[in-house]
């Protein structure tokens, strides 16, 4: 048996993604934009795709998407910049909750 050399080992870093919504007049044109990230969903129906790429590429990106031909607008997902934790949103809708009752 052959004695394989031992690579070392990179770990694992995963790139900040960010969702960037593409509203097209078409639906022909969408298969283009997997040149430029990954397509995770397109809407035949509503006519727009729902795209990830890299966080660090996002400003060299959103101009290039903008001048396509078949592109309507360009938006960017705000799912980062939400606060996630809803405990403490829950925390207070209950709180209000007691107050109205009280009262």
């Amino acid at each position: 048996m052959e004695q394989f050399d031992k690579k070392e080992i990179r770990p694992l870093e995963v790139p900040g993604r960010i969702a960037i919504y593409v509203y097209c007049n078409s639906y022909k044109g969408t298969r283009q934009l997997a040149r430029f990230g990954d397509v995770a969903y397109t809407s035949q129906k509503a006519h727009y795709s729902l795209l990830y790429v890299d966080e660090a590429q996002l400003s060299e990106l959103l101009p290039k998407l903008e001048e396509l031909k078949f592109v309507k607008k360009v938006r960017v997902g705000h799912l980062k910049e939400m606060n996630k934790n809803f405990s403490e949103a829950f925390l207070l809708t209950n709180q209000e909750v007691k107050k109205e009752l009280e009262a």
